[in-house]
């Protein structure tokens, strides 16, 4: 685009946002003008649709935005086969000021605009058809200045959480109870812990029909809570990835073989503790082995594996790496590989240092674990996305067993709940 273009193209748009807002020029012999203007800069015919029944009916945005189930509406791009346009929805007042979108492909977020003269505001984004994550948005209003143009006063409120599903993303069917599949058990107890020197509270999931002359895999989870919730249990927007019965659909349809969970909720300092080497021992040399002495378990350490997400990825990633006579499996969903020896000073947007367990596996000799590593291309470009491309190389070039994706997906639960089957089936597929 050239600059004379540009120029143009703002100074109409600049126009027209203030003829919008003027009722006595939308109600003018000048209309037709208007509604010209209006169709050039509002970016869809639905938005340009809307903005012409407010002129007439001040309910019409109100009645639209209740409408909605979800505060987002998706438009085709003619000629874009890979890409939507997706508008986004927020209803202010007079005294907002602006309102900023977070989440994602941009990562410094979105401002909304006010479509003309009424309270909604709308902003809109180009997204992957296959894309999936969280967005939220923050209103900023009553804004006050002092001396010099100095801010003097400013409210924020956080006014919306929303998921986002484009048509053609890699949604799972195993995240919902299907009909006929028998339900595992799901018992909460409290092991006590010798290496962690307190009781940790677990939730171990058995299959249906458990049969203890069959041999079974055995997956020890992290960040369990979030893993043990039923399928529906809060809005999607929300943490949690229903673990147990994704294992009654993979299990009841042969994707893998009967399996045993144990699933350790946080407790604690989890930061600390998830990638501390007693957290470890705990795992490697506590639980595993009283799962075994109570459960059929697998010999083939192959079929024993650590999943976690984030901070939990590389946990499980560090738990194997230290334990892979009792562990061989990694299950790793966005892993924090960025974290390093100096504990979390490393901002992960802008790494300056290098991930501690990546320069552990470089310079080790191989062991026998493999891997699934799995993360989003919306989750801080080098500090997640740049840092299990690294780890992968390594363990490639190291001859590791590696299943490797990325996703057009952010940092959540919304995408690792549909994730998770894939490093089910990578890691224990039958």
């Amino acid at each position: 685009m050239s600059a004379k273009t540009y120029l143009k193209q703002g100074l109409i748009a600049c126009f027209a946002t203030a003829l919008l807002l003027t009722p006595s020029y939308q109600a003018s012999a000048a209309g037709d003008d208007i509604h010209k203007i209006a169709r050039e800069v509002l970016p869809t015919e639905a938005l340009y649709e809307l903005w012409a029944q407010s002129l007439t009916d001040r309910e019409a945005v109100k009645r639209f935005y209740n409408s909605l189930k979800d505060k987002h509406t998706f438009t085709p791009i003619e000629g874009d086969a890979e890409n939507m346009l997706v508008t986004y929805f927020a209803m202010g007042s007079k005294d907002t000021d602006y309102i900023l979108q977070s989440g994602g492909p941009d990562f410094y977020g979105l401002r909304f605009k006010r479509l003309g003269n009424t309270d909604l505001f709308y902003c809109t984004q180009r997204v992957p058809k296959d894309a999936m994550f969280i967005y939220g948005y923050n209103e900023f209003k009553n804004r006050s200045f002092g001396k010099g143009g100095v801010i003097q006063k400013e409210e924020m409120d956080h006014i919306h959480d929303g998921a986002l599903y484009a048509p053609d993303a890699p949604v799972s069917p195993h995240v919902e109870a299907q009909p006929g599949v028998p339900k595992g058990q799901l018992e909460t107890i409290t092991f006590k812990s010798t290496y962690m020197n307190e009781g940790r509270r677990l939730h171990v999931y058995v299959p249906a029909e458990y049969d203890e002359n069959k041999s079974h895999n055995l997956i020890i989870q992290l960040d369990g809570r979030q893993y043990a919730a039923e399928a529906n249990a809060g809005p999607l927007y929300r943490g949690w990835t229903p673990m147990t019965t994704i294992l009654d659909n993979m299990i009841a349809g042969g994707e893998i073989a009967p399996t045993i969970a144990v699933l350790i909720p946080n407790q604690g300092n989890r930061s600390r503790d998830l990638i501390s080497d007693a957290f470890a021992d705990f795992v490697a040399g506590e639980l595993v082995p009283w799962v075994k002495s109570k459960y059929t378990i697998s010999d083939d350490t192959a079929d024993v594996i650590v999943s976690g997400p984030s901070r939990g990825g590389f946990a499980a990633a560090n738990i194997a790496f230290k334990h892979s006579d009792v562990i061989g499996g990694v299950l790793s969903q966005s892993g924090s590989y960025w974290l390093t020896e100096k504990g979390d000073k490393n901002w992960p947007v802008y790494p300056a240092y290098d991930g501690k367990l990546i320069k552990a596996f470089k310079a080790s000799d191989k062991v026998p674990i493999n891997f699934y590593l799995g993360v989003g291309l919306y989750e801080l470009g080098a500090g997640m996305v740049g840092t299990n491309r690294e780890l992968r190389d390594i363990l490639e070039l190291k001859g590791y067993s590696v299943t490797y994706k990325e996703y057009k997906t952010g940092h959540s639960h919304v995408s690792w709940r549909h994730t998770l089957p894939d490093g089910l089936r990578a890691l224990l597929g039958e």
